[in-house]
């Protein structure tokens, strides 16, 4: 049982391994590779060209290997081609802003007829190093009978390039004007033209919608560039082609002015197929730049690459719309309002300078007033301290008093002594009270005998006899038989 159960897991995890691996496989991003089918003469040039699309995404390196009729065709040139003997090998690196890339080449027809020109080897990476599958096509080139044009160029020696004798300085580098170039370098939208340089006729291509004209210059063995020409001042501008749709393409420029880019734009550079380019990045935003540019349809400015998504727009920049200049009041009141505003600090230090003022003033009142009253209560309580008691029924005291006073003193001596006598009798029955209660006490504490209270003789204050002696009261048997008179 145990063995049926590991065989049932063994299978199932074979199976899962075996559904898992088409899905990773599917992860390769899809693109493709296209040639174009051109027609030429014998002993003509005959350009062909090999567009790759990224599907949309970043191109980073490619690597394609080419097969071609010798018997039909001859190698002449291509950028970022070399080979020949029958093979040519397409190599190039990506910048992380193309999703499509471009190769032009150029042959010469060598006898009538149609040659092939295959894929036979592709290798392709996305700039995320992701793996690029290439669907890869096949071209077709047609040639003609010779029109007797091209008899000399039939002998297989290869055109050599005629560049013009002015060497120009862009970028810090040497070129000279590419004199023969092939209609196969000629962009959609532009037609070979002339142009005057330096009192002599150059070679030169017109873009029809805007009339800017450019040139095409050669630097010792490298591939030609492309250059801006300023036909009103003599100055070239380095350009270089980006691809952004089949039908659309923008040539970036290497000279423009961001002084009027709102401020949220740094300055900084980008690079192009290896050449670094003025671009201006969103500091609030840092996956955009701005980058200064002339379109497949003539329209020159700035244009917003997104460095996420790998696409370019075009940017418009914002319009400041200044606010209507308010009408002045010409009334009293408003004049007044002007002057606030306009004087608004001064006006707030000013109330603050008042304010201080108005409580320094308090302060110092408050003090003084707390010194006047502290003065009034001593002075009142010190007369109260000071002022001499009164003397007991003594009139000498009022000495100097008007006579018509004299009735209200006598009222007020009358008043005084029946206070005073009420007063004292209370105060005798309140002593006699007490000392009844002393004597109890004391009496109880001690117990003395009734004996010895009688022999105690005790002094009884009494009349004097007439004789001169002094009368003696009757006795009392204690002092519970005394009778007390109220006075």
């Amino acid at each position: 049982m145990k063995k049926r159960v590991t065989r049932w897991i063994v299978m199932m995890a074979a199976v899962c391994t075996m559904l898992l691996f088409p899905a990773l496989t599917g992860y390769a991003a899809e693109g493709t590779l296209m040639l174009s089918d051109p027609e030429g003469m014998v002993g003509g040039e005959i350009p062909v060209t090999v567009r790759i699309d990224g599907g949309g995404q970043p191109i980073g390196d490619v690597n394609v290997t080419l097969s071609y009729d010798t018997a039909l065709l001859e190698f002449i040139s291509g950028t970022s081609v070399e080979g020949g003997e029958g093979t040519l090998t397409l190599t190039r690196s990506g910048t992380g802003a193309e999703t499509e890339m471009v190769f032009e080449m150029l042959f010469r027809g060598l006898a009538e007829g149609t040659a092939a020109i295959r894929v036979t080897d592709s290798t392709a990476y996305l700039f995320s190093d992701e793996t690029l599958n290439l669907t890869a096509g096949e071209s077709a080139v047609t040639i003609g009978p010779d029109d007797g044009t091209g008899g000399a160029a039939a002998s297989g020696e290869p055109t050599e390039r005629i560049m013009g004798q002015e060497s120009i300085e862009i970028n810090g580098a040497y070129y000279a004007i590419y004199e023969n170039f092939s209609d196969a370098l000629i962009p959609a939208g532009f037609t070979r033209s002339t142009v005057q340089y330096a009192g002599v006729e150059h070679s030169a291509i017109r873009q029809d919608s805007s009339g800017k004209v450019m040139l095409f210059m050669i630097s010792g063995e490298e591939d030609p560039i492309t250059v801006l020409y300023n036909e009103s001042d003599s100055t070239f501008i380095r350009a270089e082609r980006v691809d952004v749709s089949d039908s659309f393409y923008i040539y970036v420029l290497s000279s423009a002015d961001g002084s009027g880019l709102p401020e949220a734009f740094y300055e900084t550079s980008l690079a192009l197929h290896g050449v670094n380019f003025p671009a201006w990045q969103n500091m609030e935003a840092n996956d955009f730049y701005l980058i200064y540019a002339l379109s497949s349809g003539g329209v020159e400015g700035f244009y917003q690459y997104d460095q996420v998504d790998t696409t370019y727009q075009r940017y418009v920049a914002p319009v400041k719309t200044e606010e209507p200049e308010e009408e002045e009041d010409s009334s009293t009141l408003g004049k007044v309002q002007k002057i606030i505003t306009d004087n608004l600090l001064i006006l707030a230090a000013a109330v603050g300078v008042i304010v201080l003022i108005l409580f320094i003033i308090i302060l110092v009142l408050s003090v003084k007033l707390g010194r006047r009253n502290e003065e009034l209560e001593n002075l009142y309580v010190g007369d109260d301290v000071d002022e001499p008691k009164l003397r007991k029924k003594s009139r000498s005291q009022f000495v100097g008093y008007d006579d018509d006073d004299d009735m209200q003193d006598d009222e007020d001596d009358y008043l005084e002594d029946d206070f005073e006598d009420e007063y004292i009798d209370d105060y005798t029955d309140s002593d006699d009270g007490y000392y009844d209660e002393y004597d109890d006490e004391y009496d109880d504490e001690y117990d003395y005998d009734d004996d010895e209270e009688d022999d105690i003789k005790e002094y009884v204050p009494g009349k004097k006899s007439p004789a001169g002696g002094t009368q003696q009261p009757p006795q009392k048997d204690s002092y519970d038989d005394i009778d007390f008179i109220d006075v």
